[in-house]
């Protein structure tokens, strides 16, 4: 019951949220600036009171296209391996938005684990939402996720960013699904400015709290293409959206 709450809570905050943003009018600035990319190697730690410690390495990638001056569209994949298993996910946006303000979109995902036992899989479908005021961001999901040996229902996540420079962001929030529960997350991600290694980040992200005692981090480098010259702010407002893989979709799925 409580989770099922707390999930619907969430679901309630992304739909005010949405209503909100599509109040405004569209600002000058396209939703997509233009043709875009990202690339990114991560290693993975999971664990919970049911299983010992499980690591992993993924390389997740993401594409974004406009599709019009208020509309653009992501795909985003996922290809590695977890505690020897093999893991490969896909994703994909479809969100309206303007830089200025925020952006609103429909999500679904589908990740699955080949395990030397039963295999893993799930299925998410569902929205998310951005509002943007100043170095701050509000980021919203909610949606349904169902799959093979995970547990099917409601899922949410609110997360706050703030961005104390132009080129790092903080973040923290709290998740909910009907495996792991309700968990607080935090996360970094920082871009140097260095000259050799335009468009690279480096970032990390960790979750604790819920059902079994489940802990979760992810570390990486993160590679952009196509958007030269632009702040780690600006890509995240003018170029994709926040990638749904892994995320806890891929969580849900190792958390068993």
């Amino acid at each position: 019951m409580y989770k099922s709450t707390t999930a619907r809570i969430v679901g309630v905050s992304a739909l005010l949220a949405v209503a909100t943003i599509s109040s405004a009018l569209a600002g000058e600035a396209p939703a997509v600036s233009g043709f875009n990319g990202n690339a990114a190697i991560i290693g993975t730690y999971n664990d919970d009171d049911r299983q010992s410690s499980e690591y992993g390495a993924l390389l997740l990638g993401s594409a974004t296209a406009p599709l019009s001056q208020e509309f653009g569209f992501q795909a985003d994949a996922a290809l590695g391996t977890h505690d020897g298993s093999a893991v490969t996910g896909i994703g994909g946006h479809l969100f309206w938005r303007d830089p200025s303000t925020g952006l609103v979109g429909l999500t679904t995902s589908y990740l699955k684990i080949n395990n030397s036992g039963p295999d893993h899989n799930v299925s998410r479908f569902g929205g998310e939402g951005e509002y943007y005021a100043g170095p701050f961001t509000l980021a919203l999901t909610s949606g349904y996720q169902n799959g093979s040996n995970v547990d099917n229902g409601f899922y949410g996540s609110a997360t706050g960013y703030w961005y104390p420079d132009e080129n790092m962001r903080l973040g923290i929030g709290a998740t909910n699904d009907p495996e792991v529960e309700t968990a607080g997350v935090l996360s970094a991600e920082y871009q140097p400015d260095a000259m050799s290694m335009p468009g690279m980040s480096l970032f990390a992200d960790a979750s604790a709290g819920g059902n079994h005692d489940a802990t979760s981090a992810n570390v990486g480098v993160r590679f952009y293409f196509n958007s030269s010259g632009k702040s780690l702010k600006s890509r995240n407002r003018e170029d994709g959206a926040l990638g749904n893989l892994p995320g806890n979709s891929i969580n849900s799925a190792l958390m068993n």
